[in-house]
């Protein structure tokens, strides 16, 4: 092999890589595996992508080079035969909540284009349609005006101070003008109020003309509206009287755009036109947002059974001592001019008495006296406490009084644009009868059969037809990537990691690169096994047109796709770092005791089995009635207590609305007194069986560098403890303060207490670099002179979770701690390591320890997102055993699962489809997991069976 056809590796020792060396081989699709925290990140993205993004700065100017030079080089003696990397990771940037799957993809982008070359433009107020009109159209448009009716021409001229006006009238004199409508009111020119005094600008009309509307005066009909459009900027107005006892009325005529209908005058569209997040684009109520923040009924009165007496309107009992005492004031007079019972619970009040006190009463007047003044104040009509709320957030200047309103309200589709984004004008101009938003809200599959559809010669424009491919080659990306459930309008900050991962790789196929290494982390991440096949042949595609693709996986599918397997291992943290393995997938096998797990799995000579007895549901149930939220199509879904479910189906089929947005927030609502506001139901029975619910989700634990493991599971405070107790601790007099870097006296300010210190890189995103003072360790040098079993404070957050277990063997209530980490396979993982840097999974399993560590009932409803998301099999088997145990201790269980072989161990299955997207939010089988295999709609049971 050459050294052009591969990539060169030599001591690489970043983090816990063990000096090792190794060659990949260019322009193939490699994968890298292994257990948890071998080290496969450390050599993929902070090995092999830090050394090529760091390449790549040298290139830039000389000041950003200089921020970049004080940035740490990857621990590696040198790597050779490098090219341009990109990496694709699942921990997206924090998005914008702008951001769509559109804007991303730049589909977006070429829909403005595609639009403004296409689009029939129709009138937001009656639907005419909109078009430039000729002199000729014009005068047509005024003979349609009733016959013999009375009119005047009037030329749009100038909208200014009566000062400005006053100096035009002469001119205006001087070109034979006699009138003007000045504000309203037709006077003459030379009249000396013609332009009265005042401070505000007034518009000022030139009337044109003046005639009686008929057949006969087309042609001065004609010459009168083109002087008009020639003194108006190619506007005119036609006052008009049917009677001489009538009102005047308006039309409006333009020569440029304006409706067939009734005359109004609109600018020509542009691409603007069609982005929401421009002024001429977006929607003017929620500035293109698609949502608002509205007071919801149901957070303003949280619990039914107290009386309004008594504190049901919750809101109202918020704020200073005076406001508090005036909204009181306010409810008993409501009370007895309604009239209501205040002493009565909510529940038991009418309907009607409810929505009046919560909506106000517009016909009818009420005297209120809200204060001790004397002052009366007029009979008005009561506003509702939700229009008193929404008017107390926006006027307050008290930013503590409208953040504890805030918790009160929910983002809800915006009133005006019903959550599309678009203004009135942008949403009414359609191609093909379908309008932006409406393309927008299509799924990946209808969007691409929309614009194959569109007839490439529809348009004189040359590069009409290059707009419809780049968004049909754009679409096709999606869909190859399995991702054609999604819409064109989804926020990208709601996609999961593998979606939005997925999202950016069918992005970089549009780009057409050559010559670069794509470097991915997992991106088979939830994807069901039926639309695997998908990826795999789009990582091909990249790798064929001339690219190297390295891939992080535990995928077993795109282990056996790969041209080359590399296992890093044998164990986690200080037990891998090693290079078990390089070579073709097939011959991948365990040889001795070469700690090679992932060559057993793979050969079948090794499996997941279940630790415990599969149980059969008994007659205690959780049934969720006639779920509808986003694709569920009114379901009904049964799920056994005391068993380990798992809810399957293709992606997008309708399993993570059916399971955290109604099941888990309805529950956490009725068990955790949430404020979470469940999807649609009818209602979910069961939950009494339960104390609490418990939702392990892939949710980030901080987004802060100072969030980390320790601190999130509160051993840090055990930690922290133990410090004081040293002898050097007693002697200095130092308490638990002085062992935390998040307040001073013990951390380091200069970097107070990061460890790291942020620099501005002005064009590119901020990067950050080791404190000088304290070498990342985020305390001063006093406090680290204090030591436990050799080590100091800094030191110990610096050992990973299996270090540290012999470290503090002796201390219970550290251990106790550090073994529930260990349990779900956390051992690899550093206590101080940043919460921003772990992977979602590690996020998950890291949530499960905490409720490990805490007392269990045995009646609780545990509901898990995807926890087999980074895992190897080596740490499924650790992961399955625990989440048995949890069910033995009469625990119920319910996951998220596309992992067929965790799948097979579950007790029981809920498999949705049978599609993804408009196709899905149906329930295709429902039983236990080994007679899905013969579910003909089941594509979860084709997998299994296959």
């Amino acid at each position: 092999m050459s050294q052009s056809e591969y990539i060169h590796i030599k001591g690489a020792r970043e983090h816990n890589l063990k000096n090792i060396e190794l060659k990949i081989p260019r322009n193939k699709l490699v994968v890298i595996t292994g257990v948890s925290g071998s080290g496969k990140s450390s050599l993929a993205f902070d090995t092999l992508y830090a050394e090529g993004h760091r390449k790549y700065v040298e290139s830039l100017s000389t000041q950003a080079r200089q921020a970049m030079d004080q940035l740490k080089r990857p621990d590696v003696d040198f790597i050779h035969g490098l090219s341009p990397v990109l990496a694709i990771e699942q921990r997206a940037s924090n998005a914008s909540p702008r951001s769509t799957v559109a804007t991303v993809t730049e589909i977006a982008d070429y829909a403005r284009l595609l639009w403004v070359i296409r689009g029939e433009q129709r009138c937001p107020k009656d639907g005419g349609i909109i078009q430039r009109q000729t002199l000729d159209g014009a005068v047509d448009q005024a003979l349609r005006l009733p016959d013999r009716a009375r009119a005047m021409i009037l030329a749009p001229y100038m909208n200014a101070k009566p000062a400005v006006l006053r100096e035009e009238l002469p001119r205006l004199r001087q070109k034979g003008f006699q009138r003007v409508r000045i504000d309203g009111e037709i006077v003459d020119v030379d009249s000396p109020d013609a332009a009265a005094k005042g401070r505000s600008a007034v518009q000022m009309d030139i009337v044109v003309d003046r005639l009686v509307i008929g057949p006969d005066q087309r042609s001065r009909l004609a010459d009168s509206l083109e002087l008009a459009f020639s003194e108006g900027k190619d506007r005119a107005l036609v006052l008009y009287q049917e009677s001489r006892d009538g009102d005047w009325d308006e039309l409006s005529l333009s020569r440029n755009f304006s409706c067939g209908e009734c005359g109004t005058v609109y600018e020509p569209v542009t691409p603007r036109h069609f982005s929401f997040n421009t002024a001429e684009g977006s929607c003017p109520e929620c500035g293109g947002l698609g949502e608002t923040r509205r007071f919801l009924d149901e957070l303003i009165v949280p619990d039914p059974s107290k009386s309004v007496k008594g504190g049901a309107l919750k809101p109202l009992r918020i704020g200073g001592k005076q406001l508090i005492i005036r909204h009181n004031a306010l409810l008993r007079q409501l009370a007895e001019q309604l009239p209501f019972d205040p002493t009565v619970p909510w529940k038991d009040l009418p309907e009607q008495t409810q929505q009046q006190l919560l909506h106000g009463v517009p016909d009818r007047e009420f005297s209120f006296k809200l204060t001790r003044r004397k002052t009366k104040v007029p009979p008005a009509p009561f506003e509702g406490i939700v229009p008193l709320l929404t008017k107390a957030a926006r006027e307050t200047k008290s930013d503590g009084y409208r953040a504890r309103l805030m918790t009160y309200q929910t983002e809800q589709d915006c009133p005006c644009c019903g959550g599309h984004r678009f203004s009135p004008r942008s949403a009414n101009v359609f191609v093909d009868g379908v309008s932006m938003p409406e393309f927008l809200a299509m799924d990946i599959e209808k969007a691409y059969d929309f614009v194959s559809g569109l007839d490439r010669a529809g348009s004189d424009v040359s590069t009409y037809g290059e707009v419809i491919e780049g968004i049909e080659f754009r679409l096709r990306f999606l869909k190859e990537v399995g991702l054609d459930y999604l819409t064109l309008n989804r926020g990208y900050g709601t996609l999961s990691g593998g979606e939005s991962q997925r999202v950016r790789l069918a992005t970089q196929l549009g780009m057409s690169l050559m010559g670069v290494i794509y470097v991915l982390d997992e991106p088979s991440i939830g994807l069901h096994a039926k639309d695997n096949k998908k990826l795999v042949e789009t990582l091909k595609e990249l790798r064929d047109v001339g690219n190297s693709v390295v891939v992080v996986e535990h995928d077993e599918e795109m282990m056996r796709a790969a041209d080359h397997l590399i296992e890093i291992g044998p164990g986690a943290g200080l037990y891998g770092g090693e290079v078990l393995y390089e070579g073709a997938p097939q011959d991948c096998k365990p040889t001795g005791d070469s700690g090679r797990s992932t060559g057993a799995y793979l050969s079948g000579e090794q499996s997941l089995t279940r630790s415990a007895e599969r149980l059969k549901p008994n007659d205690r149930w959780i049934v969720i009635k006639e779920a509808s939220h986003h694709n569920l199509k009114g379901v009904t879904a049964e799920i056994p207590v005391g068993l380990l479910t798992c809810v399957t189906g293709v992606s997008g089929s309708g399993k993570s609305t059916l399971v955290n947005q109604i099941l888990a927030k309805a529950a956490a609502r009725k068990l955790n007194r949430s404020k979470d506001i469940p999807g649609g139901h009818k209602g979910i029975d069961g939950l009494e069986h339960f104390e609490r619910v418990v939702r392990v989700s892939q949710e980030p634990i901080g987004q802060s560098p100072r969030s980390n493991p320790a601190t999130y599971t509160k051993l840090f405070d055990a930690l922290r403890d133990l410090y004081t107790k040293v002898p050097l601790s007693r002697t200095r007099g130092y308490k638990a303060g002085r062992f935390s870097f998040n307040a001073r006296g013990g951390r380091c300010e200069r970097c107070q207490g990061q460890g790291a210190i942020k620099l501005d890189m002005l064009f590119m995103s901020d990067a950050y670099v080791e404190c000088p003072s304290c070498n990342g360790q985020r305390y001063n040098r006093e406090t680290l002179e204090a030591r436990y079993g050799g080590i100091n404070i800094a030191e110990a957050l610096d050992l990973s979770v299996d270090e540290a277990c012999e470290k503090f063997k002796n201390v219970p209530r550290i251990i106790e701690k550090l073994n529930t980490l260990e349990q779900v396979g956390l051992g690899y993982l550093k206590l101080g390591q940043a919460a921003n840097t772990l992977s979602g999974g590690e996020a998950q399993r890291l949530k499960l320890s905490l409720e490990l560590s805490k007392r269990n009932s045995g009646k609780n409803l545990y509901i898990l997102d995807e926890p087999t998301t980074g895992l190897h099999w080596a740490d499924i088997q650790r992961l399955s055993d625990l989440l048995f145990r949890l069910r033995d201790q009469g625990n119920t269980v319910v996951v998220i699962e596309h992992q067929l072989d965790f799948i097979k161990l579950a007790d029981w299955a809920i498999d949705l489809g049978p599609g993804g997207g408009s196709r899905g939010g149906e329930i295709v089988y429902s039983g236990f997991v080994d007679g899905m295999a013969n579910c003909e709609r089941s594509e979860t049971g084709a997998a299994l069976g296959g």
